[in-house]
């Protein structure tokens, strides 16, 4: 029974344990190769190799994660499963091949030091109590039938480790071939410490002007072509759209100031109790408008004193000026229209400087769990240092911190510069009531404050209103109206072959959107939309072809411009890439037919450059003043035999001809060995990563979510 009790004590940790293991095998975990799921078209999401992917477990999985990341869409969370799913599958088929396998010895080992279970199980003693884990786990094991869910959940939980240790032991198997030899240390030493000098004469590629050279469309796809792996790109659409806002019309702006005027004044209202007819108050002659402007706003502007520059900049100076009692509104501003009534009119400072001591007291909001008096000790513990700061004020910031339970503790108490109306009432009040250098008690619901007034601005006039808020939403009239106008708008796109012609002329902008994935739903300028990038990828949507789609906030009207295949960009979308590389070909080529001579000077002097001087270069930091990084150059001036001048060569910035002074070769060094662990680390950087994309290469994936989403 004891034991049964430690369970049952454990079970809410446990289950929280459970949930966050689960939620990491969604990130993480394991592949169900399921043989109870059928071979029609839709059972299988996906195949990688012989290893087939559920549909049935991808959604679950995929619906998992939307539960435990609400904010995710539905697209978001399912590329998510996807990827992590291809990663399962790919590693899967390795251990497979390789034999990786996790025993149950292993597994309990796994289990046993998991830092959460570690400290779920930990008696009071602070031990951890192993054989109270172990009868937790043959209760889950007893009771699979009546609790299937807790015993699919534990399940789960040590399938995520299965997986994590087998990827594990991939992973080090694969570090573990990582061996560079002592000789790569010395050439790693030699690449950062030998050193050239040379000189050169260089010519800038700005010396040749673009008009000079052209780069044809032939051209860019030549390219392409050669540098196939660079260029290649998945299926996408293109689109333009214009976005039809639903917005209120002056004629709704109207008929809510009309509604908010006819609450000014005193109405005949039907009374539902005596059948007949009442004097409503209006918001005028009302003995409580704050309780008045609650019930007809649409949203709770407490009442309060406003300054003349917290007000609406363009009815500031009226608002200040109304005098209590005063009415004024309905005034619209922003997407909200307005009526005040004036309560009140002060002069106070709108700041204030002020520093306090807190006293707090065991139950005082936000008190800090450890204090222990009670609001009579506190009080009696405020009024005695209060005497002592009076006789002393230049030592309040010493006494702050040594006596106070508040967050400026530390500050010596000092709450720097505040607004009128920021401050809890009574402490507002106390301060803003004051004189500069009045220190006093004040009580709040956070316990005692000794409160020193530094300084206050000079008083301004304040004016405390109490507002009724209206939003300015579009009427039903309104929404049927603009849903028709886009109907409309929506079949003379159909007709039209120039889209942005077309909406400049009805007083739209044209928003292009480029390459959207067939599993994207985030559309720039729209958001979340799957419904758009379904009609897209129908197979029936052509380039041309125009659609309407309704969303809370208006309409848009989608024309699909683009379709581009899985494989090469093509030389319009590639131009910006290739363009200024082939630019700087052909100009090298105009610079090298100049750059003749039979020294530096000669060879600068024919080309337009000019000649300069690089010292101490490294492989590692292969600088040329002036150009900066050109590792081509630095490693053929390397090569070169000295004083003998070398081909043109084109560099990053320019073309250039060097003639090598010098090679210093560093001394050689008795033991390269943190050299060679340079490199392994270089290479071990990132490995899990290149490994997956490898795999990712070398094994078939079939792609069937077109079927489902």
């Amino acid at each position: 029974m004891a034991i049964l009790g430690q369970i049952q004590r454990r079970s809410g940790v446990l289950i929280g344990i459970i949930a966050l293991a689960l939620f990491a095998f969604v990130i993480q975990g394991l592949i169900k190769n399921s043989s109870s799921i059928g071979k029609g078209s839709n059972t299988t999401i996906a195949e990688v190799g012989d290893r087939k992917i559920p549909t049935q477990e991808f959604q679950k999985r995929v619906a998992l994660l939307q539960k435990q990341n609400k904010n995710l869409s539905n697209m978001q969370a399912m590329n998510m499963v996807w990827d992590q799913m291809i990663k399962e599958a790919v590693l899967n088929n390795q251990f497979d091949e390789l034999g990786i396998k996790v025993g149950k010895d292993r597994l309990r080992e796994l289990i046993v030091n998991n830092p959460s279970i570690k400290q779920a199980f930990t008696n009071q003693q602070g031990v951890f109590d192993e054989n109270a884990l172990l009868d937790y786990i043959q209760n889950i094991e007893d009771n699979k039938d009546r609790n299937p869910e807790m015993y699919e959940q534990w399940k789960n939980f040590e399938n995520s480790l299965i997986e994590q240790e087998k990827e594990k032991i991939y992973m080090n198997m694969i570090k573990a071939s990582i061996n560079p030899t002592l000789k790569e240390g010395e050439w790693l030493y030699h690449n950062e410490n030998d050193a050239v000098d040379f000189d050169y004469a260089a010519v800038p590629y700005t010396t040749v002007p673009d008009s000079l050279v052209s780069v044809s469309k032939q051209d860019i796809a030549n390219y392409i072509k050669k540098h196939d792996k660079e260029f290649k790109v998945d299926e996408s659409r293109d689109m333009e759209y214009i976005f039809i806002p639903i917005e209120p019309s002056a004629k709704d702006k109207e008929a809510i100031k009309k509604d908010l005027t006819a609450l000014i004044n005193d109405k005949e209202v039907f009374d539902q109790e005596t059948k007949g007819t009442k004097i409503r108050k209006g918001f005028k002659n009302t003995d409580n408008p704050e309780e008045f402007a609650a019930k007809f706003s649409d949203v709770n502007i407490p009442a309060k004193y406003y300054f003349k520059d917290e007000l609406p900049k363009e009815y500031a100076d009226t608002l200040i000026n109304l005098k209590k009692g005063d009415i004024y509104g309905p005034y619209e501003v922003g997407n909200r229209i307005y009526l005040s009534r004036a309560e009140d009119v002060i002069q106070v400072p709108d700041s204030a400087k002020a520093a306090h001591i807190l006293i707090a007291y065991k139950g005082a909001l936000r008190a800090n769990p450890a204090i222990n008096i009670t609001q009579e000790q506190a009080k009696k513990k405020a009024d005695s240092l209060l005497k002592v700061v009076k006789r002393n004020p230049a030592k309040f910031a010493d006494y702050a911190k040594q006596f106070s339970d508040g967050p400026t503790k530390t500050k010596g108490g000092d709450l720097g510069w505040f607004r009128y109306g920021q401050m809890v009432p009574e402490f507002n009040d106390f301060v803003f009531q004051g004189k500069k250098g009045q220190i006093g008690l004040v009580k709040t619901d956070f316990g005692y404050h000794i409160v020193k007034i530094d300084d206050l601005t000079a008083p301004k006039k304040a004016v405390k209103l109490v507002t009724i808020a209206k939003n300015v939403e579009p009427s039903m009239k309104t929404e049927d109206q603009i849903y028709a106008k886009a109907s409309k708008l929506t079949s003379q796109a159909m007709k039209t072959d120039d889209f942005a012609a077309f909406a400049k002329e009805n007083g739209y902008v044209v928003k292009p959107v480029r390459r959207l994935g067939r599993y994207e739903d985030n559309i720039p300028g729209i958001g979340i939309n799957r419904e758009i990038v379904k009609w897209m990828y129908n197979k029936d949507t052509k380039i041309g072809d125009v659609t309407k789609v309704d969303l809370n906030k208006g309409h848009v009207i989608v024309k699909l411009t683009g379709i581009h295949d899985e494989g090469l960009m093509s030389p319009e979308e590639a131009s910006a890439l290739v363009k200024p590389i082939l630019l700087k070909e052909k100009k090298a080529e105009i610079i090298k037919e100049k750059m003749k001579g039979n020294s530096l000077e000669e060879i600068a002097k024919n080309a337009g450059g000019r000649v300069g001087k690089a010292t101490g270069v490294t492989l590692k930091n292969p600088i040329i003043p002036g150009y900066g990084r050109e590792p081509k150059v630095v490693a053929i001036a390397f090569v070169m035999e000295p004083s003998k001048l070398s081909e043109p060569i084109d560099g990053n910035r320019a073309v250039y001809v060097v003639k090598t002074i010098k090679v210093t070769e560093a001394e050689d060094i008795k033991n390269y060995l943190p050299y060679v662990e340079q490199i392994k680390k270089k290479e071990n950087l990132g490995l899990n990563a290149k490994v997956l994309e490898a795999l990712k290469k070398t094994n078939d994936v079939e792609d069937k979510r077109s079927l489902i989403y």
